[in-house]
């Protein structure tokens, strides 16, 4: 039979676990596969261990991984698929694994949605936030600079309102543990992988159950920055670019002054002359340094050791 690994990362959620152990329980006792709940409690301050644990002694096909402090949602969701990686090793069953938060906001009614899609035969199911009730204007703002900074500087187009609410199929759980990344993102990796026999789900985010968000500007401003270092060497290119125009624009500055002492005999101070070596030798710096941040990109990607590409072998079976 068929198993699912639902990962659900919580952080200081005490007040919303039981209701989505219940809602889950709801919507996928019963159903012709086997399911497994992978909390992974990331370092939380609160209740939150007490309660899962409290409720697994009820529950036996939950588990939890206790990370030792708040490492942050990607790890969070590394370290449950880790766990889903051992327990699945050298074991050819179908299996799949859904992403999900623990604070109600990802409904838990598409989870079975999901899993149907998955049994007729698609191996990748992506979510689309239609509307985000619990959100005002000021995290609008907050998330469109965010795409806007991940999609302008990184070479991997981001889609919008996507959040880590997802399934993947076998398939895509061991080409994405082939990666070794540090900095991780999941949503970078999964668009490196690519996503071609996606099928999306639409929905509208519910309000907040309980507590509040751990996204502030700061993290998603961090989270922007490292995802485009993660993904792109745009900015080192970008950086080269600005030393070509810096050596354009003195040139331009250098012939201005020439025409205006010579032609027009004004009084010559040397000022724009001075401008325009300054701003000659600056951008030549510039440059130099570009070429240079081009082979520490190089560096920068190799170390990664990405596989250089994700395929699956289909045979004629006749």
């Amino acid at each position: 039979m068929k198993k699912v690994f639902i990962i659900i990362s919580a952080y200081n959620e005490q007040e919303n676990i039981l209701s989505l152990i219940d809602a889950l329980k709801k919507n996928l006792d019963g159903k012709e596969f086997l399911y497994e709940m992978v909390f992974v409690n990331d370092g939380s301050k609160d209740l939150t261990l007490q309660v899962l644990l409290e409720s697994q002694k009820t529950i036996p096909h939950l588990t939890i991984v206790n990370q030792s402090k708040n490492f942050g949602h990607e790890i969070a969701m590394t370290a449950g698929l880790n766990y889903v990686a051992d327990e699945i090793k050298n074991k050819s069953d179908e299996f799949a694994v859904v992403f999900m938060d623990a604070d109600l906001q990802h409904p838990p009614e598409l989870v079975s949605q999901m899993i149907t899609l998955w049994q007729s035969g698609r191996k990748l199911v992506l979510t689309k936030r239609t509307n985000n009730h619990g959100k005002g204007w000021r995290y609008k703002i907050l998330g469109n600079l965010y795409y806007w900074i991940l999609n302008s500087f990184s070479d991997l187009q981001i889609p919008r309102n996507m959040p880590d609410f997802r399934l993947l199929d076998k398939k895509y759980v061991l080409w994405i543990n082939r990666l070794n990344e540090t900095d991780r993102m999941f949503r970078g990796m999964l668009s490196l992988v690519g996503m071609q026999d996606a099928q999306i789900i639409e929905f509208a985010a519910p309000r907040r159950n309980a507590g509040s968000t751990k996204y502030n500007f700061l993290k998603l401003y961090k989270l922007a920055i490292d995802s485009v270092i993660q993904f792109s060497v745009k900015p080192l290119r970008i950086a080269f670019g600005v030393g070509v125009l810096g050596c354009l624009f003195s040139f331009g500055v250098l012939f201005y002054s020439i025409y205006r002492s010579y032609w027009y005999g004004e009084d010559k101070t040397g000022f724009l002359t001075l401008l325009s070596i300054t701003t000659f030798f600056s951008s030549i710096t510039i440059i130099f340094l570009g070429v240079i941040g081009e082979y520490i990109g190089r560096i920068h990607i190799e170390v990664k050791n990405r596989p250089l590409y994700y395929n699956e072998i289909i045979k004629n079976e006749d």
